[in-house]
């Protein structure tokens, strides 16, 4: 049997991220949750790298991934599937951030000219870009109500950008179609900001609640990357741990 030294490091801090977390850590498996990298704060080398972030992390932890290649340590991304969208006029879908601002704005400043009034933005996207949302010219014409994790300094980031507290959501979701309905309807939106996090993410009720109310939706598709090793939901992922690690570990534990 052979002597594995250092441990798994599970990246992400999303709702997938705690599933896995609370399985590993059922299984007897030690791991490290780690939300930021740099190869100098790696003083214990891994095995094994659980990439469970969102997409939209894909290009700060590149590094990371180019580190493990050259290390031939496993890299094991959790990549959900693609949501197949309804034909509608009303989503537009985009595959940069950059892309997803001027798209937004075009339909921000469309609807201002022909409402004259500023236009309710609800966003979904999390709290990761959100400044430059704020900080972007169109602003000035919206309503922006964010939707993110009830974190006390995800709150006070929102609060420090200037969005006041009526205007933030602090919830943690996939929420049911009915639910985000509610919302939208709630707040009046008239627009959807919102990345593909897939089923498991909830953007296919989402994209339906809004579709119901006349909504338009600037969706910001995934970034393919190559990530190596994919699985596409938590089961495969811990199949493949159950398979790869626990074969070889016993009870688990480094």
């Amino acid at each position: 049997m052979g002597v594995l030294t250092g441990m798994i490091m599970l990246l992400g801090e999303t709702a997938a991220a705690r599933e896995i977390s609370e399985c590993l850590s059922n299984r007897g498996i030690e791991f490290k949750r780690i939300l930021t990298w740099t190869e100098k704060g790696f003083l214990q080398i891994p095995f094994l790298i659980i990439d469970a972030s969102p997409p939209s992390s894909s290009v700060k932890f590149a590094p990371l991934r180019q580190w493990c290649e050259q290390r031939s340590v496993p890299y094991l991304r959790l990549e959900r599937p693609e949501t197949i969208l309804p034909a509608s006029s009303l989503i537009y879908p985009v595959v940069s951030w950059e892309e997803a601002l001027l798209r937004l704005e075009q339909r921000v400043n469309a609807l201002f000219q022909v409402k004259g009034r500023p236009v309710t933005v609800f966003v979904t996207t999390g709290s990761h870009q959100l400044e430059s949302i704020v900080q972007s010219p169109f602003a000035r014409f919206t309503r922006l109500v964010v939707r993110v994790l009830p974190e006390g300094r995800l709150v006070q980031k929102c609060q420090d950008m200037g969005i006041p507290p009526r205007d933030i959501v602090a919830m943690q979701g996939q929420f049911s179609k009915e639910v985000n309905r509610v919302f939208f309807k709630f707040y009046g939106a008239e627009i959807l900001f919102t990345r593909d996090s897939g089923s498991a993410g909830g953007t296919d009720t989402k994209i339906s609640a809004a579709l119901e109310l006349g909504l338009e939706i600037v969706l910001v598709k995934r970034i393919k990357a190559n990530t190596g090793l994919t699985v596409n939901n938590v089961n495969e992922l811990l199949d493949w741990v159950d398979t790869n690690i626990l074969e070889i570990v016993p009870n688990g534990r480094i």
